[in-house]
């Protein structure tokens, strides 16, 4: 009995060490990159994939930051509309006036956060090479175009194509030598 309580009490203290210091150790690892930016996109593959100097990916991350602080109001009203759905969903009876408001309101606010994100697209267009551009539309194209790319080229880009290489997202020629 006595040796079980120890071994408990070993495990638990194993265990009361590990959360420590991954809880010191994580944000070092994962939260900054080697030039001491926090991580984004621009500071990983994506980094690496379009051949971004480091005054690009400081300028990058300089504009993530900016387009994250500017979002944030807006992901927090929508979540707010979404919780008031909820809480509509729940009752009894459900009007359909107000269903149509709040979903409405939804629809506003998740319009304006992809205006934020389209906007900051656009703008940071001016960072890229005319290579980097080319990759980066061919990532925008994938992300924006899913399930067209795999079958059929995206109408604005007309990047893609079947069994053409997807320029941009890692999987080109290039990408693969």
């Amino acid at each position: 009995m006595k040796n079980k309580l120890w071994i408990a009490l070993l495990l638990v203290s194993l265990g009361v060490n590990a959360g420590v210091l991954l809880h010191w150790a994580w944000p070092r690892i994962h939260g900054e990159a080697k030039d001491g930016m926090a991580s984004g996109w621009h500071a990983g593959p994506m980094k690496r994939h379009l051949g971004l100097s480091s005054e690009q990916a400081r300028r990058m991350e300089g504009e993530h930051r900016q387009v994250l602080a500017q979002a944030k109001p807006l992901q927090d009203a929508l979540g707010q509309k979404r919780r008031e759905l909820f809480v509509l969903l729940q009752r009894r009876e459900v009007r359909e006036a107000d269903l149509d408001v709040t979903l409405n309101e939804i629809a506003r606010l998740q319009a304006a956060i992809e205006k934020v994100f389209v906007l900051h697209s656009l703008k940071v267009r001016s960072v890229f090479s005319p290579e980097q551009l080319r990759k980066f539309e061919g990532c925008l194209e994938r992300g924006l175009c899913p399930g067209m790319t795999a079958s059929g080229s995206c109408p604005p880009g007309g990047m893609t194509g079947p069994g053409s290489a997807r320029p941009g997202c890692g999987n080109t020629d290039e990408d693969t030598e």
